[in-house]
């Protein structure tokens, strides 16, 4: 072969990933972490905490304790709102499912991936039953979600041609978990590629399940295989080198025309981390500006006062993931568009209550939901709507929404994070607790031990 064959061939060769990630994983640290995103990092944690107090009494998640209580197995870490301890594994995946059961987990805009979740469920099972410092602790959470991120970029962003119908938090959250853990083992390059590759194995998820109890399954079950994997590799279960890239590996399988170096250029300096938004309120995120532009026209109603008539345009996977017209249950009415127009108008509000069975079948409700229309425009972007009102009396109003509360250009304060975690805490927790929890997730770095100190602080020694 002549040298200009040869430089063709391994233009050809595919760039390899999986040993790369693992290499940065490995010497990853968390004092080279730029200030922002170490105060990230922690926003992340105190949602996700939060989020967790809010759904751990959920009914779905009430069965998911009852089937990890019956399997029985061993006491290593806390269900989160329970007095019960079961495996590592069980636990993230239960702890993990109570973050997402509402809806009101953080989402990677760009590709709708509900990053902290997996990794978070993860790492806490795993710090439980091994003393881990804070700073190692939010190392591992910062490189989790980056990595996962960076992974779900790699299968969905240009020049990707991605399928909408695959859940995404559930092919790349494994992996995002499965390194966060195995940097918490302190595992060598070797077994960190292996616990990658055993993690993207593990990946499953599509978005038929949104509107059941399955679709807070799949962030949990990919904490649970980033938990398995993570511990598979420690004990030297090997795996391909290049599970990621490979052919007929993880992004060949799951998207078409990738570009790798998605996963990697930039690592350390550029962090996804800083493109992920918390959420105002508990639905899905595509749904939020549309819950923004509808609120505002509601405040300049009188009281009592509905539209006649609301239109709405969308950016146009809203209507791919929420057209949802007539939900049945608090599961379908997550992700149902028309149910939180409706109620901002009927309710003036869009936040826990409005998601009760109650409000669902509330004949205002129901009323104003078939007075809601919508349509896709590609002009807009994700965290954009239109609304048009037209009142009884013929007077039309329009607003438009830019950018949605709580996207990336209009972000969540610390307040809002505070109050946030509070109204989720409440139900869970006396106020002198949710207060000291609440300041130990927002200083998770300097904690001695990080699972003792929030599980002391969650009545769960």
């Amino acid at each position: 072969m002549n040298s200009n064959s040869s430089h063709k061939a391994a233009q050809r060769l595919p760039r390899e990933i999986t040993r790369e990630l693992a290499a940065l994983a490995v010497h990853s640290r968390y004092l080279a972490l730029p200030d922002v995103v170490q105060r990230e990092t922690a926003r992340a944690f105190l949602n996700w905490v939060g989020c967790v107090l809010g759904g751990c009494h959920d009914p779905v998640v009430e069965i998911a304790v009852a089937a990890a209580a019956e399997a029985g197995g061993s006491p290593q870490a806390s269900v989160i709102g329970h007095r019960l301890k079961t495996d590592m594994a069980s636990a993230a995946f239960v702890n993990c499912l109570s973050s997402s059961i509402l809806a009101f987990d953080d989402t990677h805009l760009a590709t709708v991936t509900h990053p902290t979740g997996p990794v978070a469920a993860a790492l806490f099972a795993y710090a439980e039953k091994h003393p881990i410092s804070g700073e190692e602790f939010a190392n591992a959470l910062a490189l989790g979600i980056e990595i996962e991120c960076r992974m779900s970029n790699v299968l969905l962003m240009p020049p990707a041609q991605s399928n909408l119908g695959f859940f995404i938090t559930g092919l790349t959250g494994p992996i995002g978990a499965a390194a966060a853990v195995a940097r918490l083992m302190k595992l060598d390059e070797d077994r960190m590629t292996w616990a990658i590759g055993l993690a993207a194995a593990q990946a499953s998820g599509f978005r038929s399940t949104h509107g059941s109890m399955a679709g807070g399954f799949v962030p949990a079950h990919a904490a649970r295989c980033g938990v398995s994997a993570a511990m598979l590799a420690s004990k030297g279960f090997t795996c391909s080198d290049a599970t990621l890239e490979g052919p007929k590996g993880f992004v060949e399988v799951f998207s078409v025309g990738a570009d790798l170096n998605h996963a990697v250029e930039g690592f350390g300096r550029h962090f996804e981390l800083l493109s992920n938004a918390y959420k105002p309120y508990p639905c899905g995120i595509v749904i939020h500006p549309a819950i923004d532009a509808c609120l505002e026209i509601a405040g300049q109603l009188e009281e009592g006062e509905v539209p006649a008539a609301v239109a709405l345009r969308v950016n146009p996977l809203t209507l791919s993931l929420t057209d949802r017209p007539s939900p049945k249950t608090p599961l379908e009415a997550q992700i149902s568009l028309y149910h939180w127009a409706a109620a901002c108008f009927v309710k003036r509000s869009a936040g826990l209550a409005q998601m009760r069975q109650d409000c669902i079948e509330d004949p205002a409700m129901v009323a104003m939901r078939a007075r809601i229309s919508a349509v896709p425009d590609p002009a807009l972007a994700r965290d954009e709507a239109i609304a048009q009102v037209v009142l009884k009396n013929g007077t039309s109003l329009r607003v438009h929404v830019a950018h949605a509360r709580g996207s990336i250009d209009r972000p969540m304060t610390d307040a809002d994070l505070d109050d946030k975690f509070a109204a989720q805490a409440d139900g869970v927790l006396s106020g002198r607790e949710r207060d000291r929890l609440l300041g130990l997730c927002r200083n998770v770095a300097a904690l001695r031990d990080v699972g003792h100190d929030i599980a002391a602080a969650l009545s769960l020694q």
